[in-house]
């Protein structure tokens, strides 16, 4: 009997023992524990920094056609100013090229019938020469009509002068026009490569000054943890190393990644600089983690890095 009690005792530990092996959240934890390695505070951000969109000039906003969240891509048209001066002076440049091309008309057809006239006094000139030379006209007819026919010599080059000049003036009123169609541009903000919206601070109706940021822009890049590691162990770190990514505050993992940059040089803390009881003195070395899976975080989360500095 005193046997069979201490079996059945023996039974119900092992019975114990085997079901605390099976939680799988105590073995987590315990791997996390032993598991060492250089811990920094850091953030989630884009390998290309977040930026923020402006305009090159001012006006009201008359039409938003993207939102916070959306996906854009490279010439995507973003929010739209008022521009209704500017199309005011392209209709006014056009008819003015308009006017030029028929002035250019009017000149050329002069030139064409001073042409003709010049070749006629240039056949009658030959002809009273040759008249001349026979004895049966005068040198003064001779002379006059020669004299008429050098001045519509130089009325022809004369004409030939101002349908260069009115073909010179048409190229300047386009110039202007291209100048117009770019200054008009500058009133549709258009995306200057992919990315994402963050944040929208435009409104229509309202009013945006030249270079004022009217929205948060995450260029389409990799997912990286920017951490910040302590002077003491800055020289610990190279790139190619892991490292997994923690809550701050929590032994929980949220994420692993490899660094792939390390600054060659120490700064001051700029990441959590606001945080009471920090040294100006301390300095720390930025690195970057390319994350291993790009989905699971939200852009500019607090995070830790522990940099596995053991291979």
């Amino acid at each position: 009997m005193k046997y069979t009690i201490i079996y059945l005792i023996a039974l119900i530990f092992s019975s114990c023992s085997k079901k605390e092996e099976k939680k799988p959240d105590q073995v987590s934890a315990l791997k996390e524990v032993i598991s060492s390695g250089i811990v920094g505070l850091g953030r989630i951000e884009p390998d290309e920094k977040l930026s923020s969109l402006a305009t090159e000039v001012g006006g009201i906003v008359v039409a938003i056609h993207k939102k916070e969240n959306d996906i854009i891509a490279k010439g995507d048209l973003i929010i739209e100013l008022d521009h209704s001066v500017q199309d005011a002076k392209k209709v006014q440049i056009k008819s003015r090229i308009e006017t030029q091309r028929i002035e250019i008309n009017i000149a050329q057809l002069k030139l064409k019938e001073n042409k003709i006239n010049l070749v006629n006094k240039q056949i009658e000139l030959q002809r009273l020469k040759n008249l001349h030379e026979n004895g049966a006209e005068t040198r003064q007819n001779v002379d006059n009509l020669e004299t008429e026919t050098k001045i519509f010599q130089a009325n022809v080059e004369q004409l030939q002068s101002r349908v260069m000049m009115e073909n010179s003036r048409l190229e300047e009123v386009k110039q202007e026009l291209e100048v117009s169609n770019k200054e008009l541009q500058q009133y549709w903000i258009k995306a200057l490569s992919d990315g994402q919206i963050m944040t929208m601070n435009a409104t229509k109706g309202a009013a945006l000054s030249p270079n004022q940021a009217f929205a948060d822009f995450i260029p389409k890049s990799k997912l990286v943890a920017t951490c910040e590691i302590d002077e003491l162990f800055a020289d610990k770190i190279k790139k190619g190393q892991k490292a997994i990514i923690r809550q701050i505050g929590s032994n929980k993992t949220v994420g692993s990644g490899v660094v792939i940059f390390a600054s060659s040089a120490l700064k001051r803390k700029s990441l959590f600089s606001e945080k009471a009881g920090d040294q100006e003195d301390r300095r720390v070395r930025e690195i970057k983690i390319l994350l291993a899976n790009q989905t699971q975080y939200l852009i500019n989360s607090r995070i830790e890095c522990v940099i596995e500095t053991i291979n």
